[in-house]
């Protein structure tokens, strides 16, 4: 078993490696100036911490109402 743990870690950070290197690579080559290149990752950054955002007031939102959902049956039943 912790072999299995083992090999499914290293393949993990082989995954990361290769993206950071990939991206290092993809920015280096990259057709557009610097500061374009900056302004868009810049962009892509909020866009994407803004979709987080919302998918955790979501996810936060539906907890909520699964443990009210789940404490009314409960009261209900311990009735």
């Amino acid at each position: 078993m912790a072999r299995s743990i083992s090999n499914t870690t290293t393949d993990a950070l082989k995954l990361v490696g290769g993206g950071v290197v990939g991206a290092g690579l993809a920015l280096l080559l990259a057709p557009d100036s610097g500061k374009k290149t900056r302004r868009e990752i810049a962009r892509l950054g909020k866009s994407i911490g803004r979709k987080g955002d919302k998918a955790v007031r979501d996810l936060a939102r539906k907890a909520t109402g699964l443990a009210e959902t789940v404490a009314a049956k409960a009261s209900g039943i311990l009735r």
